[in-house]
């Protein structure tokens, strides 16, 4: 295929390395080895343990051109994502400034709404006092 295999394979009987899809394709129609003809079966291929954190680049990185190429998709993409990083950025702080806001403003009416309960706490309390009294003062001019 032409390509660096992503899941090698090595035939066992004949040596040569094979991309696993793309060998057992071939095995399963023709069920020869493609290189040398000889049978072979699936049972022949033997896996390739490789590190797949590094993906080699494409045969286009060899030239100049071609690695300016791949530095300016990069690039491309780098700027895009930081674009798309602000936006989302931006959009998350307008909703903080937002819930703030509102925050703010709930803490304002409950504060108000606090002291308007303790000023009426208050004045019933002095009510309450001032009827008290003044039934004291009833029974006791009822009694002279």
């Amino acid at each position: 295929s032409n390509i660096v295999p992503t899941d090698p394979v090595v035939s066992s009987k004949s040596g040569h390395l094979f991309e696993r899809s793309v060998i057992e394709k071939h095995l399963d129609t023709e069920g020869k080895d493609p290189v040398t003809g000889e049978d072979m079966t699936k049972d022949d291929l033997i896996a390739v343990k490789t590190a797949r954190a590094v993906k080699p680049r494409p045969v286009g990185t060899a030239s100049v051109p071609g690695l300016l190429s791949v530095l300016q998709d990069e690039w491309d993409a780098v700027m895009l994502e930081t674009y798309t990083l602000r936006q989302h950025l931006d959009t998350v702080r307008q909703e903080l400034s937002q819930a703030l806001y509102q925050h703010d403003a709930a803490c304002r009416v409950i504060a108000r709404l606090t002291k308007e309960r303790d000023t009426a706490r208050e004045q019933l309390q002095r009510v309450l006092s001032s009827t008290a009294s003044e039934d004291v003062d009833m029974d006791g001019k009822e009694e002279d």
